[in-house]
């Protein structure tokens, strides 16, 4: 359970890199990556495959190119990315369109994720479980965890669910 506004919004500054390394690439394995993409290389060819390269790279890009951000959120206590380029650029109207530009594109996205869990709800349970039903389930475990503990939660839920895709693709590799 987060203790203050830090601990909650930035895990107090004391997440390891490997907790980084591995929710991270926890996060770029969605639901894109394991139904949407594969419908797409199905529908377009092999030739499309050459796509799923940017969810090995993106928590590599993170770790040598979010490093310096982390350092100079540390040095300055910046909390959020709006407040570092609040400051940067001496002007609240980067905060704002940090806010707008994230909303935009995460809401999308995190509806995407929760109607792919939907999905996979819905087929595991052979239709017991409708996709609106899964979607729900997973929205509320979902916020109890984000709620009770904030970035740490987040991130050690991340690194969970990355250990079990990874032994979930092996499993199946080994299985096919």
């Amino acid at each position: 359970m987060a203790k203050t506004a830090s601990d909650y919004f930035i895990a107090g500054r004391q997440i390891p890199i490997w907790v980084f390394v591995l929710a991270a690439t926890a996060t770029s394995f969605s639901g894109w990556t394991f139904m949407g993409h594969p419908g797409l290389v199905y529908r377009d060819g092999f030739q499309y495959a050459y796509a799923s390269f940017y969810a090995i790279t993106i928590p590599f890009t993170g770790v040598i190119f979010l490093k310096r951000q982390w350092m100079l959120g540390k040095r300055f206590g910046y909390v959020t990315p709006g407040e570092m380029f609040a400051d940067y650029f001496q002007t609240d109207v980067m905060r704002i369109l940090t806010v707008l530009v994230a909303l935009v594109f995460s809401v999308p996205y995190l509806g995407i994720q929760l109607r792919a869990s939907g999905f996979l709800f819905e087929v595991l349970t052979d239709g017991l479980l409708g996709v609106e039903v899964g979607m729900w389930m997973l929205a509320i475990v979902v916020v109890i965890y984000v709620a009770s503990g904030g970035l740490r939660a987040v991130a050690y839920v991340d690194t969970v669910q990355c250990i079990l895709l990874a032994g979930g693709i092996v499993a199946i590799g080994l299985i096919t």
